[in-house]
């Protein structure tokens, strides 16, 4: 039914779907673009030809334009995002919304260091996240390589076996952490409803509670569009209509959580009488 919705909205809202994609990808190169050039401004060919991880250790001015064009992406892509996020959202409301609010963001100081300052919240959680999970796998990978030697051959095998472990350790644990991580994923639905930074994590956990599997497959559930879009055209049409079909899927989850709250609770109810009035 969420599909379809979003079938139905893309022949209204296709053409600004993919307009406000195409501003976001052109945000994306350009800081790119500009980080290509400084670099080949000051390093030549060398900044083309030679390894990325040696090139950018052997002089501290490529991890200044690094910074520039880090700070650069800050000043745009996370408020264009939230917008991108907002006009996707009118459109699951059926609000006929104009690209004008791919801006929004941009229309006071706040809202714009709002718009940063929450990107790099999300993205700090992620990290963290991500970090502990690969942690207790990447000891025992480390634990194998340096303090196994495959003196003989039952060592070899040990080693291997150590090795192997580590590797299950690793997957399970990055598993657990993608099903961990869905509790945020309406955080910046609340954001761009009006919602604090913080208030907006703490929300979208309340809200996704005992769902993260199921949003886990409703994102599975477009792996199809992903696997065709390595030929670049259908991203036009899978991107706008996934961001459409999550927004529509957020929607229904903030509006479900709302009206949780809403309800009285049946020992409440069980208390309380009606009395007959003329």
């Amino acid at each position: 039914m969420i599909k379809g919705d979003a079938r139905r909205a893309m022949r209204f809202c296709g053409g600004r779907a993919v307009a406000s994609l195409m501003i976001i990808s052109l945000a994306h190169l350009s800081v790119s673009l500009t980080e290509t050039l400084l670099l080949f401004l000051f390093f030549g060919s060398e900044s083309i030809y030679y390894d990325f991880y040696s090139f950018y250790n052997r002089s501290p001015e490529v991890i200044a334009i690094t910074a520039v064009a880090a700070v650069l992406w800050f000043m745009f892509v996370p408020a264009l995002l939230l917008g991108y996020t907002k006009l996707h959202l009118s459109f699951a409301e059926g609000n006929d919304e104009s690209i004008s609010v791919l801006f929004e963001m941009f229309s006071s100081f706040k809202k714009f260091i709002g718009s940063a300052v929450f990107s790099v919240v999300f993205a700090a959680r992620y990290i963290f996240v991500f970090g502990i999970a690969l942690l207790p796998g990447g000891a025992f990978f480390w634990f194998a390589q340096n303090y196994i030697n495959p003196a003989s051959r039952t060592i070899e095998i040990l080693k291997t076996i150590a090795v192997s472990i580590s590797v299950i350790i690793t997957v399970l644990c990055v598993f657990l952490a993608i099903i961990f991580v869905q509790r945020w994923s309406l955080a910046a639905f609340y954001r761009i409803s009006g919602n604090g930074i913080f208030k907006s994590f703490s929300l979208s956990a309340k809200a996704t509670k005992e769902l993260y599997t199921r949003i886990i497959g409703f994102k599975c559930s477009f792996l199809g569009w992903g696997i065709l879009s390595f030929f670049v055209l259908p991203l036009l049409w899978a991107i706008p209509y996934y961001s459409i079909s999550n927004a529509i899927f957020s929607k229904y989850l903030m509006e479900k959580y709302e009206h949780s709250l809403a309800e009285i609770p049946e020992t409440i109810s069980a208390d309380i009488t009606f009395k007959e009035t003329d």
